[in-house]
């Protein structure tokens, strides 16, 4: 199956995520206090296993496969807020990110 001309933009988007799937991982682990070595290892497994899924939903070339696609980089966009937020919460995007996570708890209860 040959990936197809309309699906290039979606590689180049699970592509471009590796880097930022890469740092939020290796942030969190961090922060966990694991060794740096174990914090380079898991990130990089994590990023390269993230890729080969995307890669494997665009050659899957259905609606389904669309729609988890989605909700992977979105789910990458989310863990670096979070990653942001964890190591630089006195940042804009950091700030925004720790005041939209307290309105949410105080709306659950």
């Amino acid at each position: 199956m040959r990936m197809t001309k309309g699906r290039l933009p979606m590689l180049e988007c699970a592509v471009l995520t590796v880097l930022p799937a890469w740092w939020a991982m290796a942030v969190q682990q961090r922060a966990r206090g694991q060794v740096p070595l174990v914090v380079l290892i898991k990130g990089l497994a994590f990023a390269l296993f993230q890729l080969a899924v995307m890669v494997g939903l665009i050659r899957l070339n259905a609606w389904w496969a669309d729609l988890i696609f989605l909700f992977l980089l979105l789910a990458t966009g989310n863990m670096v807020l979070e990653a942001v937020a964890l190591r630089y919460p006195d940042s804009a995007p950091g700030a925004w990110w720790l005041r939209q996570k307290a309105a949410a708890a105080r709306r659950r209860g």
